[in-house]
Parts: C-alpha cells; structure tokens; sequence
C-alpha cells in the first residue's frame, strides 16, 4: 500500500514541459508529425529542424524545453516533455489543433502542471486555453539575439500585411488600385503613350490626396445635411477661391514675361535687385482678383450671418469688408512704385484716407447698430 501511494504521489505531481510552435515550423521543414512526446523524442526533432534551417527560433525554443527538462530532472523532479504545434495558416483552426494535442498529451502523460517553452509572442495568445486544460506554474520566452518588442513589431506588421492582402475592403486600394495603375500603364506604352500616362497618374493620385486629406469626400456627402444658409457660404467660398486662382496664375503670367525675369536668367545676380519689381508686377496684376476673391468670402459670411439673424456677425462682416476696400488703393500705389508707375504723395494721400474711412465706419456702424440697440433696450 505505501509503495502504491508513493507512486501515485510521484504522478500526480508530473511537470510537463510543453513547447509550443503556433505557426507548424517543426511540420513544414521536416517529416516529424506532433505530438511529439519523450526526450529522445524532442531532441531528435530538435536536431532535424535545426539541420533544416538553422535560422530557425523554434529550433532554440526546442533545445530551451530539453534543457529545462534536464535541469528539473537533476533536482529529482518528475516531468515529461513534449512538443505540439499548430497550422502555418494560423487562426481558429491552428489554435484548435494545438488544444487537442494538449489534451492528448495530458492524458497520456498524467501531467498535472506545466512549463510553456516558446519562442515568440503569438504563443502567448494560447495560455488562458491552456490553462484551462492543465495548471501553467511557469512561462519560458525564448528571445534569439534580438529584442522581443521587435519580434512583436514583425509579427504586428505581418497581421497588417495579411489584412491588406486578404480582406476585401482593404485589398480593393493595396491591390486593386495599383493593379489598374499598372495595367492602364502597361497598355499606354504600347501605344508610346507612357509618359502622358505618368502624368495623368500623378495628376489622379494629387487630386486624391487633397480630397482626403481636406476631407473633401466627407463635406460632399455632408452637403445634403447642411443648413439653407450654409449653402451661400459654400458659394461664395468656392467662387473665391477661383477667383484668387485666376488672379494668382495672371499675376505669375506677367512676372515671366516681364523683363526683370528675364534678367535674373541672363545674370542671377539681379536676383535680388528685381524683387521689388517683381513683386509689384506680381501685386498690381492680381490685386483686383485677389480682393474680389476676399470679397467673395466676407460677402458670403455676411449673406449667412444675414438670414440666420446674426447681427453682430453681418456688422462685424461689413467692417472688414469696408477695410478690405480702403486697403485696395494704398495697396496698389505701393505695387505702381515697386514697378517706377507710382506717385508717393497718392500714395500717401490713399493711406490717409484709408485710415480715416476705416475709422468713419466702424463709428458709424458701433453707434447705428450696435450701441444704439443697446440703448433703445435700456
């Protein structure tokens, strides 16, 4: 009875040493089929795995297990070692294979606690299954001359990769978009029409990038949820914007074909000596376009601000306006002097009178519209 009881003992306190290959290396690149339990066992896969790729971590994860084996064996523990994988396609399915040659182990081995020997962090998603078929008392990592963070990195970019390979909605873009590139390319050239297709590709794919980086996508999808005054600022914004465009290419236009261009290409020397002209040839051209574009913008605010019975926001509105409109004459004697056109006292003259318009305004608008209001309440 006393031996009997002992060797129950003995058994019942067995540690299994279970190394674990998630992604099936061991399967793969050699003939060995898991489970595979006992030391000669192990060390014989251990062995051929290594032979076939000596690069391979699970290899090292292997011997890690044998040597952990060894060791409780010298302190007199009772333990067995074995090895389980699972499928290379990863998934349910491999995780599945691997709980079901745990549990074959476990029965066969009697085991009640077990050491996880592994290699990488993906076999670390399997220890609450594991737990729940054998007591986990100690976990193992096996990190080969590189940092685990990294190998976490691979492994995250490798999900990414496969994501962007294998699932539809994100497929379509990584592939399908590059594919048509490719393949119009491809069909172009033929016709010695390659270049042309570059540019229209880099044309395409600029016009993509500003939609989706202003969000422009959104704001169209948007435009049918947005408020009747809202429409007349979306008006005045895009026409102000083909405004100022128009009036930034004439203002270009006539810097490259004035003469001081010119002169900086002959001699670069004159480069910064035609600034000052080149700036007033770029300003007395575009200025008219540009402030209308402004203009557009104010105007489409004070419109919004109008029918919404914002007040405050239409007075606000009409002053910058009006400032905007003072503003032009100064700025356009400046321009005329820049290119040797320009009067100084005009253009001092225009400056004075800005200003004191500007102050005009603004204290007949506080007083008319604001000020008075607040008095007829009181």
């Amino acid at each position: 009875m006393m031996t009997i009881s002992n060797k129950h003992k003995k058994i019942s306190s067995k540690v299994l040493i279970l190394c674990i290959d998630r992604d099936d290396d061991l399967g793969i690149k050699t003939p060995i089929r898991t489970p595979v339990i006992g030391l000669k066992n192990c060390q014989n896969a251990a062995i051929k795995l290594a032979l076939s790729d000596p690069e391979e971590a699970d290899a090292n994860a292997i011997f890690a297990a044998i040597k952990t084996y060894n060791e409780l064996i010298k302190k007199g523990k009772q333990c067995e070692i074995c090895i389980v994988t699972g499928l290379n396609s990863g998934g349910h399915q491999s995780d599945e294979k691997i709980r079901n040659e745990i549990i074959t182990v476990v029965d066969k081995t009697r085991s009640k606690s077990a050491i996880i020997v592994s290699d990488g962090a993906d076999e670390m998603y399997l220890l609450p299954v594991i737990h729940e078929l054998i007591p986990i008392i100690s976990i193992q990592r096996i990190i080969i001359k590189h940092s685990g963070a990294l190998e976490e990195t691979y492994s995250v970019l490798g999900k990414y990769l496969k994501m962007l390979i294998f699932e539809k909605r994100f497929s379509k873009i990584a592939l399908g978009v590059p594919g048509i590139i490719f393949l119009s390319w491809a069909f172009l050239g033929v016709f010695d029409l390659l270049n042309q297709a570059i540019t229209v590709t880099l044309g395409i794919l600029g016009l993509a990038l500003i939609i989706r980086g202003f969000d422009l996508d959104r704001l169209t999808m948007d435009l049918p949820k947005l408020q009747l005054s809202s429409y007349v600022r979306l008006f005045s914004i895009i026409g102000g914007f083909l405004v100022i465009i128009v009036g930034t290419l004439f203002g270009l236009s006539n810097i490259v074909t004035s003469g001081a261009f010119s002169q900086i290409f002959s001699n670069p020397s004159n480069f910064f000596s035609s600034i000052p002209e080149l700036i007033g040839l770029f300003t007395s051209t575009s200025l008219v376009f540009i402030w209308t574009g402004f203009g557009l913008f104010i105007a489409g605010g004070m419109l919004s601000n109008w029918i919404t019975n914002k007040n405050r926001r239409v007075i606000r509105g009409a002053v910058v306006l009006f400032t905007l409109l003072f503003l032009y004459f100064p700025i356009q004697q400046f321009a005329y002097i820049l290119i040797g056109q320009g009067n100084m006292f005009t253009f001092i003259s225009s400056l004075v009178f800005g200003l004191a318009a500007t102050f005009l305004t603004v204290i007949f608008l506080y007083q008319r519209y604001i000020n008075y209001p607040k008095k007829r309440r009181r």
